[in-house]
């Protein structure tokens, strides 16, 4: 893809392709690996199953492959999703849409429906992806650097409640996300601190205490209102509130919010990472 626009995950191909499962014979899939010129690279299984299975298998190990269509040159996911939309896309409230949407969230994508009111309910059809929001905040390459820059300094606790938290958005576990979200957000700005000042940091507790210690050395800015000790007008107090979920109940949150949440964390993530980048380019 133009490199300056995110790429379509593995996830949102695999689902894609479930999409496709939708045909109504084995040709239909022929048919389309030859217009794609996917024939020499892409088995016919002799069922629509095993067919969509080795499309599956070559699109999530090729998804910079570019193919011509109608429309012009395309990456294979995208033609892929273009053909998806012509088998399925009458059929908008289909649970795999949901979790195709779930996965290209995740990648920097949105969905464009129609959504029409009916009798009974919404009537919604897939008509296209857009790109989710602006190129410089797209979340896909955020997550990038700030996973790289979470390996580069052992802040792997960090890392996991990270990777818990987008898994959880694809499991449609939003509490579980939300609650994600926040605790990687604390044990990033722990890591921090037990990095940057380890001795005074051994002996301190978890959270609050460890934030107050890099706001004692200036790593954040009281002046700037980015830490207080209270629940004040500062930035880092004000997110981690934000970020506690409503209750343990189920149904408190969405997806929109979920998304919401870690785009939130991840941008935090990355100012607070590149701060101690530029303070502190290697690891001793």
């Amino acid at each position: 893809m133009n490199p300056r626009l995110p790429s379509i995950g593995r996830g949102a191909i695999a689902v894609t392709c479930d999409l496709l499962e939708g045909v109504e014979t084995n040709a239909e899939i022929e048919g389309l690996l030859l217009e794609y010129g996917l024939s020499d690279h892409i088995e016919s299984g002799g069922s629509i199953a095993k067919t969509v299975l080795n499309l599956k298998r070559f699109a999530v190990a090729h998804p910079d492959h570019i193919v011509q269509t109608d429309f012009g040159s395309k990456p294979l996911p995208v033609a892929l999703i273009d053909a998806a939309i012509n088998v399925a896309g009458q059929r908008g409230d289909l649970p795999l849409w949901q979790k195709l949407e779930r996965y290209l969230n995740l990648d920097g994508f949105a969905l464009q429906k129609r959504v029409t009111a009916g009798m009974f309910k919404d009537d919604v059809v897939i008509t296209g992806i857009t790109i989710a929001m602006p190129g410089f905040v797209a979340l896909p390459e955020a997550v990038s650097e700030v996973d790289q820059l979470l390996d580069r300094y052992g802040l792997y606790v960090s890392q996991t409640h990270l990777s818990s938290a987008k898994e959880n958005i694809t499991q449609e576990d939003w509490e579980a996300a939300n609650s994600q979200c926040r605790t990687f957000l604390e044990a990033l700005t722990d890591g921090i601190a037990d990095l940057l000042f380890p001795d005074e940091a051994a002996s301190l507790p978890a959270g609050l205490s460890k934030r107050q210690l890099l706001a004692k050395h200036g790593f954040l800015s009281r002046e700037k209102h980015e830490f207080g000790d209270g629940n004040g007008q500062t930035f880092l107090p004000g997110l981690a509130k934000l970020l506690h979920p409503d209750g343990a109940h189920p149904g408190i949150s969405t997806q929109h919010d979920a998304m919401f949440r870690l785009q939130l964390v991840v941008v935090t993530a990355r100012w607070l990472l590149k701060r101690l980048e530029a303070g502190r380019p290697t690891v001793n």
